[in-house]
């Protein structure tokens, strides 16, 4: 059966960090999907992966088909996707859209992140050409609820971020962070905005290294902090006291082989996982991901939370907005059908009389015919769509009155 709208996915609500990274699709990958989902006959189709969420959004999908396609870009199994994934359809699809979008179903409550990795999902699609007219149409509702709800609530007030837990989780941990050498691996969207948060606070020294390092260079000369070469990595881990990475690699970048020693913090913030867990072996160690990260909450949390009832009745304003838009356009193919019976009858009058007035005569009484046909057809648009909005069943009477032939399909 093919659904109006359906997502399906993996989330770090129900799902445990070594499966979630199990099914996170990259862009290559992502780009091929969304191809098979058309081919397949899917109408339009985006999807989110990011470090908390593999998600695909469809319009007019089959479920079976949709888990096929996730399970066969992504190194995820059948029976992990049958314990921890989920399926939305209709109304539940649409609300988690919006939710995910405006930060209420995000790790950290009203992450901007979350937001820029939905848009970089449509993005993609609207290149290879999946988003129809009707998902576009609700994507341009769920921009406008984002941008209500960050000018309108508190949501995302407080640098609410993965990036800013990060750094708070380290603030929390070493009170004192003045005598503190931090080393950031990784120069990506997160570890950019990792350095953000890092450069607020004072820190003995912050050293940025990168596999590509002219970006490695571009933050450091932005935030006025330290650059160091690939091939330093070993070296500059062992010098650091706490080693944040944000590489967003398929595979570990750091193990125990690049330590000679323990007593320090490591901080990973990608997914799939970039700290092989055997650093552990070391000792005096303390590994932290993004499971962990979650659980942090600053000042600022109570006072986004206060806000979600705020933030959901915006969604719902932009909810309500969208089916009515895709009521009216359910009246649209009536409306063609209705302007072209008027059309037929008034042919037909003219045909009728045609022998009992000159060409002259009719070509004077055109503008007066076309003129009252117009007002007679305006009026019964206006009343069907006013009615239409109270009652369904209007459809049926006008289309029974003027022996329309719609296509249901």
């Amino acid at each position: 059966m093919r659904h109006y709208f359906i997502s399906i996915g993996v989330n770090h609500w129900h799902t445990p960090l070594e499966v979630l990274e199990k099914f996170r699709i990259n862009k290559e990958k992502s780009e091929s999907l969304i191809k098979e989902a058309l081919d397949g006959g899917v109408k339009s189709v985006f999807m989110v992966s990011t470090c908390n969420r593999t998600q695909i959004f469809a319009h007019g999908a089959e479920i079976a088909i949709l888990n096929d396609l996730l399970l066969k870009f992504s190194k995820g199994s059948f029976i992990e996707l049958m314990d921890y994934g989920f399926v939305l359809e209709g109304e539940k699809a649409i609300t988690n859209l919006f939710e995910i979008s405006t930060g209420i179903d995000s790790m950290i409550l009203g992450d901007i992140q979350v937001f820029s990795q939905v848009k970089v999902g449509v993005d993609q699609a609207k290149k290879i050409g999946s988003i129809d007219a009707v998902m576009d149409r609700l994507l341009q509702f769920v921009y406008q609820a984002n941008k209500e709800v960050q000018s309108c609530t508190n949501i995302s007030k407080g640098a609410a971020s993965v990036a800013h837990a990060a750094v708070l989780f380290v603030r929390n941990k070493h009170k004192n962070l003045r005598d503190k050498n931090i080393l950031l691996f990784g120069a990506g969207e997160m570890g950019k905005r990792t350095l953000e948060n890092i450069t607020r606070h004072t820190f003995s020294k912050v050293t940025v290294i990168n596999r590509t390092n002219s970006k490695a260079n571009e933050i450091a000369k932005k935030h006025l902090v330290n650059v160091a070469l690939i091939e330093e990595l070993e070296e500059c881990v062992n010098e650091a006291d706490i080693v944040i990475v944000a590489t967003g690699s398929e595979t570990y970048t750091l193990d125990k082989d690049h330590m000679t020693r323990g007593g320090k913090m490591l901080i990973d913030l990608s997914v799939p996982r970039n700290i092989n867990p055997n650093v552990r072996d070391l000792g005096m160690v303390d590994l932290v991901d993004i499971e962990k990260l979650s659980e942090v909450a600053d000042e600022t949390l109570s006072k986004r939370k206060e806000d979600i009832p705020k933030a959901n009745r915006i969604i719902d304003k932009y909810k309500v907005e969208y089916k009515d838009w895709m009521k009216m356009r359910n009246l649209g193919p009536t409306i063609m059908e209705l302007n072209q019976a008027f059309e037929s009858i008034k042919v037909d009058e003219i045909s009728k009389y045609r022998s009992r007035y000159t060409e002259d005569e009719l070509q004077k009484l055109q503008p007066l015919i076309d003129s009252i046909l117009k007002r007679i057809s305006s009026k019964n648009i206006e009343f069907l769509r006013k009615r239409y909005r109270e009652n369904e069943d209007v459809l049926t009477v006008i289309q029974e009155m003027y022996s329309l032939e719609i296509d249901a399909h």
